[in-house]
C-alpha cells in the first residue's frame, strides 16, 4: 500500500515530501513490548507494524506490534475522524482507485484548518490509525497482511484473537474485543463483505473485497459467547508444486509422479483433516494439466487459482429469492460443456454421484475429501449421505492422504501415502501404496510397484525401466526448477510445458 500511494504522489508537491517523511520515521519506540527475544519477527506494516512471534509460559503467542498512541493523540484521533468522516460523506471512496491519496490529503488539510502542529512521529501514528479505521480492517488490518497466516478467529466477547500461522499453527494473539468494540467490529466486516448481519440474519457467510472468506455470527443469536468471526486467507500467488517440494510437504519423486498421472488424465481424490493441505495439493498438481485443456473448478468458496486459460471457474450461490445454486447444480451443469478436466473442492453429498459418472464417462476428475486414511475415505463415500456404488470406484486410479504432523515444535503438513486403487475381478477394491513417508526421517519412500506408471509407459511405448527413468528424470527437473525460482505460476506452466513438448518430440524420433 505504502508504494502505491508514493507513486500517485508527485515528488514536489508538499504532501508527497510530508508523506515520505513520516514514513522514515521509526515508530518502533513505540511498540508496547520489547520484541528483540522473540522466537521471531518480521514487518507486516512497515514502518509501522510488526508481527512478533513470543514464547510465554511455555505458550507461543503471536503478537501485533503497532505504534501505540498517548491520551492527548487518541483526543486528536477521535476528533479528526469526526471531521474526516463527514467530508468523506459525499465521495465515493469505493469507486476512487486513488483512496489513500484522497484520505492522505484531506487529512493534512484537516490537520492544517483545525491549527495541529504535531511533531513527525505523531503525526505517523495518527495517520496510520485514521487510515486502517476508514480503509482497513482497524486492529485486525495488519495480520491481514501477514503472509504466513491462514485464518483469523475470534470466539467472543473478551477472549482473544487466533491464527493459524504456517509455521506455528494455531496460536492466540494480543488481539482482544469487548462487546462493544465486536458487535461494531463484526457489522463493519459484514459490510465490507456486501452483506448484511443483523439480529434476524445472525449468521453470514461471505467475501471481503480483498478475496478472503469471512463468516460471522452476530449476538448471541446462535453463539452462546456472543458475535464472533473467522476470516479465511488465501495467497494472491498460489502455491505450486515447487513450494510444496521445497517445503518437504512432498518429494521431488513423488511430485514427478503426479505430474505423469495428471498430464495423462487419471483419477485422484485427496483426502485428509481439517486445514491439511488438501485444496492446496489439488491447486498445485493442476499445474500439470496440458496448457490448453478445458478445465472446470467446482467450489462452495472460491480458493483454486490456475494459470491456465483455458479455465472456468464455478462456485455455489446464494440467488436472493430463488433459492441457491449447489454443487451438485454446477456439477451437471459443468458436464454439459465437455471438459477434459473436473476440479471439485470437496465432495459432501449427492455431487459424489456425479463425480463418479464423470469418471465413469472419460473425464478426469479431482477432488478432496475429509477423512483420516484411504479407509475412512472409502468408508464415508459408500456410506450415508454419499452412497457411492463400490462398482462406480472402477475409474479411481489414485487416492492421496494428507495430515498436520508437529516436527521440533512446528506445524508441518505431509503427504503421508500414495495410493493406487483399482476393482478386483470380483468387484472389490484393492489398492497398493506407492509412497509412503518415513515418519521418523521425514520423507517420501517410493515403493518401486506402480501400475499406473507401467500402464502410461505402455500408452507411450515405453518399458517399465524407461517410465522409470522418466519420473527420474522429471524428479530432477524439479529440483533444478527449485534453484532457478520461475518468478510466477504463469512462467512455471510456461517451463512444463516446454518440458512437455520436448518429451514428445523425444518419444516421435525415437
Amino acid at each position: 500500500m505504502m508504494e502505491r500511494i508514493l507513486r500517485t504522489f508527485k515528488k514536489e508537491t508538499e504532501h508527497g515530501k510530508l508523506y515520505r517523511e513520516l514514513l522514515k520515521q521509526d515508530y518502533t519506540a513505540f511498540f508496547d513490548i520489547d520484541y528483540s527475544n522473540s522466537l521471531e519477527s518480521y514487518w507486516l506494516d512497515k514502518p509501522f507494524a510488526m508481527a512478533a512471534i513470543l514464547e510465554k509460559e511455555d505458550d507461543i503467542v503471536y503478537h501485533l506490534l503497532q505504534p501505540k498512541l498517548t491520551g492527548e493523540e487518541f483526543v486528536l484521533i477521535e476528533r479528526i475522524h469526526r471531521v474526516l468522516r463527514d467530508r468523506l460523506f459525499l465521495e465515493d471512496m469505493a469507486q476512487l482507485e486513488s483512496r489513500e491519496t484522497l484520505l492522505f490529503e484531506k487529512f493534512v488539510g484537516t490537520l492544517e484548518e483545525l491549527g495541529m502542529g504535531l511533531e513527525l512521529p505523531s503525526t505517523g501514528k495518527i495517520w496510520y490509525h485514521l487510515r486502517n479505521n476508514f480503509l482497513g480492517y482497524e486492529r485486525l488490518d495488519p495480520i491481514l497482511r501477514d503472509p504466513y497466516i491462514e485464518d483469523i478467529s475470534c470466539n467472543g466477547y473478551n477472549l482473544p484473537v487466533f491464527v493459524y500461522h504456517k509455521a506455528y499453527g494455531s496460536i492466540p494473539t494480543n488481539i482482544m474485543y469487548s462487546q462493544e468494540e465486536l458487535d461494531r467490529f463484526v457489522l463493519k466486516l459484514s459490510q465490507k463483505a456486501n452483506s448484511q448481519v443483523s439480529l434476524e440474519r445472525p449468521l453470514v457467510d461471505a467475501t471481503l473485497p480483498t478475496g478472503a472468506r469471512v463468516q460471522i455470527t452476530y449476538r448471541n443469536v446462535v453463539s452462546t459467547k456472543g458475535s464472533s468471526f473467522t476470516v479465511r486467507m488465501f495467497s494472491a500467488e498460489p502455491i505450486t508444486p515447487l513450494d510444496l517440494v521445497s517445503w518437504n510437504t512432498i518429494s521431488a519423486e513423488a511430485m514427478a509422479f503426479l505430474w505423469i498421472a495428471v498430464e495423462n488424465g487419471r483419477n485422484m481424490i485427496i483426502v485428509g483433516g481439517t486445514a491439511s493441505g488438501k485444496t492446496t495439493m489439488m491447486n498445485a498438481v493442476s499445474f500439470f494439466i496440458p496448457t490448453y485443456s478445458k478445465i472446470v473448478s467446482l467450489e462452495d468458496t472460491r480458493e483454486i487459482q490456475l494459470p491456465h486459460q483455458n479455465w472456468l471457474p464455478m462456485v455455489t450461490r446464494d440467488v436472493h429469492g430463488r433459492g441457491k445454486v449447489e454443487m451438485f447444480d454446477l456439477l451437471k451443469a459443468a458436464l454439459r460443456q465437455r471438459p477434459e478436466y473436473i476440479i471439485v473442492g470437496e465432495i459432501r453429498g449427492r455431487e459424489a454421484a456425479t463425480l463418479f459418472q464423470a469418471m465413469n464417462t472419460g473425464h478426469a476428475v479431482y477432488s478432496t475429501l475429509h477423512a483420516g486414511d484411504i479407509e475412512s475415505a472409502v468408508n464415508r463415500l459408500i456410506h450415508d449421505p454419499i452412497n457411492i456404488p463400490i462398482a462406480m470406484f472402477a475409474p479411481l486410479d489414485l487416492v492421496a492422504t494428507l495430515s498436520v504432523e508437529y516436527i521440533r515444535g512446528k506445524a508441518v503438513r505431509r503427504l503421508t501415502t500414495l495410493h493406487e486403487v483399482w476393482m478386483t475381478k470380483r468387484g472389490e477394491l484393492d489398492y497398493r501404496t506407492v509412497f509412503e513417508r518415513v515418519h521418523g526421517e521425514d520423507r517420501l519412500e517410493f515403493k518401486g510397484e506402480s501400475k499406473v506408471l507401467d500402464d502410461i509407459g505402455l500408452r507411450y511405448g515405453m518399458d517399465r525401466k524407461e517410465i522409470r527413468e522418466e519420473l527420474r528424470s522429471r524428479a530432477e527437473f524439479l529440483r533444478n526448477m527449485l534453484e532457478k525460482r520461475p518468478v510466477n505460476m504463469h512462467h512455471l506452466l510456461k517451463i512444463v510445458d516446454g518440458y512437455r513438448k520436448e518429451f514428445y518430440r523425444k518419444l516421435q524420433t525415437g
